[in-house]
């Protein structure tokens, strides 16, 4: 992302607008999803809404007022810069709700004074390829090949093939290149990635590449086992006082959330979100049918006893039933 630095007070060209998060406090376990997904369906993608920069909350975040198809308009946080202004009008072109919801302000027709931007080559590269992946209608979203597991009904076999689902995308090579190079990654491994596999083509998986750096989300979709599929995140979860501090926070600190969709045949479909701060768990169920919610329901004690007996320190566990 870049800014021009325009020495007038009209609209900036400050480049993609990627980051958007929930308004409301993200410490209620299933709003800010639900909310983010019920806003993005006010909008259409690839077409152009006029926006309204209305407040600064922190250093580099604001709160926007985006006019949707229905001519309301919604309120979101976006990461701006820190030369954005309030009272700013934006024109945002809407690219698409998952994995994340995101915008891109759209160059203007605004004559700049004093204004001069300089890409290096590796960003003028970085833009060619989002430009490509953009007019590709490429997905953000990593698409498995093959199934995550034959064993779902061992754990520790499931849980082994899980982290070798994300260690195997490809979407961590370059880490893995370096962490070869300091001899913590074999080259066995190496191997089994994407880009050592015959007929590799990079152009999709470089986009996902560029989504996880972007947005610190990796989304997976594909089968689980054989013949059942499930969508995947993982993320960190930003909290409302992380926007008032400038440092990282330490490992422990962090909110690292984990969100699970699937359609079973027999049960509908079910969604759990798994979140893990300070060590302490919390897991949120949510289904679409009643016969489900109510035996997730009498289901939760055993799961919650099963869970400590294995050391997991449950903070709490709750089940919902998905909108209509």
């Amino acid at each position: 992302m870049y800014i021009a630095k325009p020495e007038t007070n009209s609209a900036q060209q400050i480049g993609s607008v990627y980051r958007v998060v929930p308004v409301l406090p993200v410490g209620a376990i299933n709003s800010p999803t639900h909310q983010l997904e019920a806003q993005a369906k006010a909008f259409t993608q690839g077409q152009t809404y006029s926006a309204r920069v209305m407040q600064q909350v922190s250093e580099r975040n604001f709160l926007v007022e985006v006019k949707t198809d229905t001519a309301q308009s919604v309120v979101l946080k976006m990461e701006l810069g820190q030369q954005a202004k309030v009272g700013q009008q934006l024109p945002l072109q809407f690219l698409h709700q998952q994995p994340v919801m995101t915008f891109m302000l759209k160059q203007t027709n605004t004559a700049y004074t004093g204004a001069t931007v300089n890409l290096s080559h590796t960003g003028s590269l970085l833009g060619q390829y989002l430009g490509q992946a953009e007019a590709q209608h490429l997905s953000p979203r990593f698409e498995a090949v093959h199934a995550i597991t034959h064993f779902p009904y061992k754990p520790q076999v499931f849980a082994h093939d899980l982290k070798q689902a994300i260690t195997q995308s490809g979407v961590f090579y370059e880490a893995h290149l370096q962490a070869a190079a300091q001899g913590q990654y074999s080259l066995q491994q190496l191997r089994q990635e994407p880009q050592n596999q015959p007929g590799f083509t990079p152009a999709n998986l470089m986009f996902q590449q560029l989504a996880v750096l972007e947005h610190q989300r990796f989304s997976w979709h594909g089968e689980v086992w054989p013949g059942q599929h499930m969508t995947w995140d993982l993320y960190e979860q930003r909290l409302p006082a992380d926007t008032e501090h400038t440092s990282q926070p330490s490992e422990d600190e962090r909110l690292i959330a984990s969100e699970l969709s699937i359609d079973f045949p027999h049960l509908g479909g079910v969604k759990a979100k798994i979140s893990m701060l300070h060590g302490h768990m919390r897991i949120h169920f949510e289904s679409e049918t009643a016969e489900t919610f109510q035996l997730l329901q009498r289901q939760k004690t055993k799961l919650a006893e099963a869970l400590n007996k294995h050391g997991q320190v449950l903070e709490g566990l709750t089940i919902g039933r998905e909108p209509a």
